[in-house]
């Protein structure tokens, strides 16, 4: 299977997870997942206090989705460690799976959109 596959393999299989929320660094991530059909609900941590009411992820799958950048990485060890502090147990597959995948080619996650045309052609 090669690149785009394996990417647009793993953008399925995130769509049919089940009673998912998505964190994401930004509002192009959020578009980003729109254009690719994802439809689960994608919360923004940049410019907010993210910790502050983490109640809308109780009983759901929570999935950290941030871009591959120094930053991004930093964040996703930030977040990761806290919502495991908090009891929660953040789903880490799909961000390391693109990770890897992708290996520095895309760095952001707003980058996964250049997929959205081959995603379609597949449908």
């Amino acid at each position: 299977m090669n690149q785009k596959d394996r990417v647009l393999a793993l953008i399925e299989s995130l769509k049919r997870e089940s009673e998912a929320v998505i964190l994401v660094e930004g509002e192009r991530d959020c578009q980003a997942l729109r254009k690719l059909g994802v439809e689960h609900p994608v919360e923004k941590t940049s410019g907010r206090r993210i910790f502050d009411n983490l109640s809308f992820l109780k009983g759901k799958n929570v999935i950290l989705l941030l871009d591959f950048d120094r930053t991004g990485c930093r964040l996703f060890r930030i977040l990761r460690t806290e919502l495991e502090v908090m009891g929660y147990k953040p789903n880490l597959f799909y961000w390391q799976q693109l990770r890897e995948v992708l290996r520095g080619e895309i760095t952001q996650i707003e980058e996964l959109s250049r997929f959205a045309d081959d995603f379609r052609e597949t449908m």
